[in-house]
């Protein structure tokens, strides 16, 4: 098939006339998605440090479970918080 409309394709000379546009890539505000990826790391290595520090183990188990909870909790806060910021500055391009 040497239509490349049919393909699905531009022809190289309609890509060639029009203006490049620019992806935006880099994005300079990611505080919160490094605080994002700490808070899982604390939350994967939560376990260990209980472990060293908390020697019975009823409340070693406790203290796991409270420290999972807590962490996928504020995970998700900070998604929901990051994904209501996207949708405000976006202007409610995306309304239902």
């Amino acid at each position: 098939m040497d239509n490349p409309e049919v393909q699905g394709r531009l022809p190289a000379t309609d890509r060639a006339d029009r203006p490049h546009e620019r992806r935006p890539i880099y994005k300079p505000h990611t505080g919160l998605s490094t605080t994002g990826h700490w808070l899982k790391t604390i939350g994967m290595l939560s376990p260990l440090i209980i472990g060293e520090f908390v020697k019975d183990p009823e409340r070693r188990w406790r203290f796991t479970r409270m420290a999972v909870i807590a962490t996928a909790a504020l995970s998700q806060g900070l998604y929901t918080n990051r994904i209501q910021r996207e949708r405000e500055e976006g202007g409610g391009q995306r309304e239902r």
